[in-house]
C-alpha cells in the first residue's frame, strides 16, 4: 500500500464506480454558500452513496475536534447516484484550497477522476451577487459547449449578457473540463450574499430536476440551512480567517460581480 506524502492532492477511492456516461455536479463553498446547500441537499436527500475523498496539502492547516472526540480533517468528496433518467456522480467538500495554484490542483484531480468515472458533463454552480433579495433568482449559464448552452437555456437558464469574472473552482473546473473530454458549464444564481442562501440553491435545484428529470423535495432544505446556521454562529470565534476568503472591495459592483 502506497501512503500519501502530501506533496499534492490525493483520492482515497473506496469504491470504483460503474456508471453510464454521468453528469458531474459539483458544489462547493461560495457566495452565499448556495452551490454547496444544493448538493450538500441532493447528497443527503437521496441518499448517494460516498466513493472517494480528496485530501489535499492545499486545504488549511485546520482540522476539527468533534463532541465525539473524532478528529476530522477538511477534505472533498465522490457521490454516486443513479437517477431514472441520469447516473451522476457529486462533488462536495467543506471548502476551497486556499491559493490559486491549488485550486488548479484540485480540478484537475477532481476532473481526471470523473474522466476515468466516464463523466461526460461537468456542471459547477456559483452565487452572482445582486444587491437585494429576489423572490425567484435568475440563473445563468456559461459552457464550454454550444449544445449543452443551448440545453441550459431551454431549461430555464440565461445568459449573463456581458463578461462576468467568476472566481475560483466554480469557473476553473468547467472551463477545464474541455482538457479532459468533458463538457464544462457553470451555473450562476443571483444571491445577496447573505451566509446562507436556502432560495437561491432552491433555484438550482429546480432546475437541476429539469436536468436530470428526478423529481426534488424541498421540505428538508430550510430545516437543513438553519441547523448550518447554529453551527457556523458556533465555529464563528474559533474559525480561521482563511477558510472564507473576503470579497475584494476593488472590483467594480456595477460593471462585475464577484462570482466563487
Amino acid at each position: 500500500m502506497a501512503y500519501p506524502t502530501f506533496t499534492e492532492s490525493f483520492i482515497r477511492v473506496k469504491k470504483k464506480p460503474a456508471l453510464k456516461k454521468p453528469l458531474l455536479i459539483v458544489g462547493l463553498p461560495g457566495v452565499g454558500l448556495v452551490s454547496k446547500l444544493a448538493v450538500d441537499h441532493l447528497v443527503k436527500e437521496f441518499k448517494a452513496e460516498k466513493i472517494a475523498t480528496l485530501y489535499s496539502p492545499h486545504f488549511p492547516n485546520q482540522v476539527l475536534a468533534m463532541k465525539s472526540g473524532r478528529l476530522r480533517s477538511f477534505t472533498i468528496g465522490f457521490y454516486v447516484k443513479k437517477f431514472k433518467s441520469r447516473d451522476v456522480l457529486f462533488v462536495r467538500g467543506d471548502l476551497q484550497p486556499l491559493t490559486v495554484e491549488g485550486q488548479f490542483e484540485v480540478s484537475a484531480k477532481i476532473l481526471e477522476f470523473a474522466r476515468q468515472a466516464g463523466c461526460v458533463e461537468a456542471i459547477a454552480m456559483a452565487g452572482y451577487a445582486t444587491p437585494e433579495k429576489k423572490a425567484k433568482p435568475a440563473i445563468y449559464c456559461a459552457c464550454t459547449d454550444k449544445k449543452l448552452f443551448k440545453q441550459m437555456t431551454s431549461l430555464g437558464a440565461g445568459k449573463a449578457g456581458k463578461i462576468v469574472p467568476i472566481v475560483g473552482m466554480a469557473g476553473i473546473l468547467p472551463a477545464m473540463a474541455k482538457l479532459y473530454a468533458i463538457k464544462g458549464c457553470c451555473l450562476l444564481v443571483e444571491t445577496p450574499g447573505t451566509p446562507m442562501d436556502a432560495a437561491g440553491a432552491k433555484a438550482l435545484l429546480e432546475l437541476i430536476s429539469k436536468i436530470t428529470g428526478q423529481k426534488m423535495v424541498y421540505a428538508t432544505l430550510d430545516a437543513r440551512v438553519k441547523k448550518a446556521e447554529k453551527l457556523f454562529a458556533k465555529m464563528q470565534p474559533t474559525q480561521s480567517p482563511t477558510l472564507q476568503p473576503p470579497v475584494p472591495e476593488a472590483v467594480e459592483r456595477d460593471a462585475l460581480r464577484y462570482i466563487r
